[in-house]
């Protein structure tokens, strides 16, 4: 089962958002996608992992930011620094109370789920192997993104927003692989998706 999700999820979810889409609209698609999404994903780790041995990620681990720790640091850091460079601090000023507050949420449901699932699983049940415990999982966290562009299209374009997610599960993936700990992992994901406050409005009411 978990050698196939990376590639079946994206499936799934690309027809749910069609679905969504053509039955709801897009304002209530959105919303309604993401959380079929992230009762699979929730659903999915804890049939695989248990409730034990999802607490078990997010053990602080030693050494913590894997070997070299200064790739790990690197790679946790540039998510969201170039997320608040480029997304937060250009659309704070215009975000209002309920926006921040809605993104805030998001960011952390998302981030934690998602963490679970595609970092936490891979690297539980293939602890030793690259391939399986962090590649095909970014691959398949990639190709996750390409499912929410048939509600609301992302400004970057559908292969560089495709692209960009997939460099995000590879540097994830490297530090929870090599440490077998989500901790800072999940901050790191949590800080970068809570920095795009325009994306609060698809989860809000028109």
């Amino acid at each position: 089962m978990a050698i196939a999700m990376p590639a079946a999820l994206p499936v799934v979810m690309s027809a749910t958002c069609i679905l969504a889409r053509e039955r709801l609209g897009k304002d209530r698609a959105y919303l309604a996608s993401f959380g079929v999404y992230w009762t699979a994903c929730a659903s999915l780790s804890f049939a695989l992992l248990g409730r034990k041995g999802i607490q078990r990620l997010f053990r602080d681990a030693k050494p913590r930011f894997g070997r070299p720790a200064i790739l790990g640091v690197a790679l946790l850091l540039w998510p969201p620094t170039g997320a608040i460079a480029t997304r937060l601090i250009p659309e704070l000023r215009a975000a209002t109370p309920a926006e921040v507050m809605t993104i805030t949420g998001v960011a952390v449901v998302n981030g934690l789920v998602e963490e679970v699932f595609w970092r936490g699983v891979y690297i539980t049940l293939w602890p030793a192997d690259p391939g399986l415990g962090w590649v095909w999982p970014a691959l398949g966290f990639g190709a996750w993104h390409v499912a929410p562009q048939a509600i609301h299209r992302s400004s970057m374009g559908l292969g560089a927003y495709v692209a960009s997610a997939t460099a995000l599960g590879l540097s994830w993936g490297w530090v929870a692989w090599r440490t077998g700990s989500l901790r800072w992992v999940t901050l790191s994901h949590m800080l970068t998706d809570g920095s795009g406050l325009r994306n609060a409005a698809f989860f809000l009411p028109p």
